[in-house]
C-alpha cells in the first residue's frame, strides 16, 4: 500500500512539473504574443489579408486569426489536396492528384478543370485579391525540364495557356509571383547552377526578360514593390538584392547572414516581404529576422526568434506586428511588437 502511494506521489509530482514547464514555456515574454497550433504538419507560409492573419499547414488547410484579437482562437479551414489556394470568400482552390481544379469548402458549386497532362508538380500562385490565378505546371524530361504557364478561368471552368519555359535539368523554379494590378508573372530560382530571375508579361504572353546572376548560387524568394518597379530578391547565400523590375539589372546587395555561423550552417533568405507603407522589407533566416530600410538601404533591426526554419513573415494590417511560422510541426506561431 504504501508503495502504490509513493507511486501515485511520483506521478502527481510529474504531472506538476509537465505543467509548470508548459506554463513556462507559455509566458508572456516582453515584446511578443505566441500562438500554437496543435497536431499540425508544420506552418508553411503567413499572410495578412484584410484584418485576418492566415497560416497555411502543410497539405492540411488554413488558420485565420483576427490581428485585433489575437488572444482569440482561430477558425481551421482544412483541406483534402494539395496544393491548394485560399480564395477571399473562403472557398479553396485545389489540385486533386495533379490532374485538374477542385472546389473545396464551397456549398452549392462543384468545379472540374482537367489538366491536359499529369505534371511532376503543380504550383498555384494568386495575387492578393486573387482576381489572377496562375498554375505551374512542372514536366520532368529526359534531359531537361518544362514549366507551363496557364491563367485560371473560374467563371468559365478553363485553363487559359500562357506561355512554356525550358531549361536543363537543374532549372529550378523556387517562387512565382503574381502582384496586385500587375500583368506580369515574376519567376526566381536557379538556372545553369546559379540564381535566376525572369519576367512573364500576361499580356504578350512571353517571357519579357530572364537573367542569371553569377555573385549568387539561388534566388529563394522575392517580392515586388510596383510603385518603384523593383523587385528584392532573397538568396542561398544570406543576402538580399534590389533588382530593377524593368530589365533585371542588380541595383543593391546587402548580405544579411555571415558566412559562417556558429549554431547553424543556414544561410537561405527563406522569405523577403514588404512591410504596409512599403518603406522596410523584412526579411528571414533561421533563427532571426532582418528588417531593412528600404530607402537607406541599411539593416535597422534584427531579432532572434524562439522556433526553428522560419517559413512565413507577415506583417499586421498597421504594420505594427510581424509574425512568422515555424515549418516543423510545432504549430508556432510567433509575433513580434515591433514598436518595442
Amino acid at each position: 500500500m504504501a508503495l502504490l502511494k509513493n507511486k501515485l506521489f511520483q506521478l502527481l509530482l510529474v504531472i506538476l512539473v509537465l505543467q509548470a514547464v508548459i506554463l513556462y514555456l507559455n509566458r508572456p515574454k516582453e515584446g511578443r504574443i505566441v500562438l500554437r497550433i496543435p497536431n499540425n504538419q508544420g506552418i508553411e507560409e503567413l499572410w495578412t489579408r484584410g484584418e485576418h492573419l492566415i497560416a497555411s499547414e502543410m497539405g492540411r488547410g488554413y488558420h485565420i486569426f483576427e490581428w485585433g484579437n489575437l488572444g482569440a482562437a482561430g477558425r481551421t479551414l482544412p483541406t483534402l489536396y494539395s496544393p491548394s489556394l485560399l480564395l477571399p470568400d473562403e472557398r479553396i482552390l485545389s489540385v486533386k492528384e495533379k490532374r485538374g481544379l477542385v472546389f473545396e469548402n464551397s456549398p452549392g458549386r462543384t468545379l472540374w478543370i482537367p489538366m491536359d497532362e499529369r505534371a511532376d508538380e503543380v504550383l498555384l500562385e494568386a495575387d492578393a485579391s486573387c482576381g489572377l490565378i496562375v498554375a505551374v505546371c512542372r514536366f520532368d524530361k529526359d534531359a531537361a525540364v518544362e514549366y507551363r504557364f496557364s491563367r485560371v478561368d473560374l467563371e468559365q471552368e478553363l485553363l487559359l495557356e500562357i506561355c512554356t519555359l525550358r531549361g536543363e535539368r537543374d532549372f529550378l523554379l523556387r517562387k512565382v509571383l503574381a502582384a496586385d494590378g500587375q500583368e506580369s508573372i515574376f519567376l526566381a530560382g536557379t538556372k545553369g547552377g546559379r540564381a535566376y530571375l525572369g519576367v512573364i508579361d500576361l499580356s504578350e504572353k512571353a517571357l519579357r526578360w530572364e537573367k542569371v546572376y553569377p555573385e549568387e548560387t539561388e534566388f529563394y524568394t522575392i517580392c515586388f514593390l510596383a510603385d518603384r518597379g523593383l523587385l528584392f530578391a532573397g538568396s542561398r547565400d544570406g543576402a538580399v538584392s534590389q533588382i530593377d523590375a524593368a530589365d533585371g539589372q542588380m541595383l543593391k546587395t546587402i548580405p544579411l547572414v555571415p558566412p559562417r555561423l556558429e549554431k547553424t550552417k543556414l544561410r537561405t533568405i527563406q522569405r523577403v516581404v514588404l512591410s504596409p507603407d512599403r518603406k522596410v522589407l523584412a526579411a528571414s533566416c533561421d533563427p532571426s529576422f532582418f528588417l531593412v530600410d528600404i530607402d537607406s538601404w541599411r539593416l535597422v533591426r534584427q531579432q532572434q526568434v524562439s522556433h526553428k526554419i522560419i517559413s512565413g513573415v507577415a506583417f499586421s494590417p498597421d504594420g505594427r506586428y510581424l509574425a512568422t511560422s515555424d515549418i516543423r510541426g510545432s504549430g508556432v506561431i510567433e509575433i513580434f511588437d515591433l514598436t518595442k
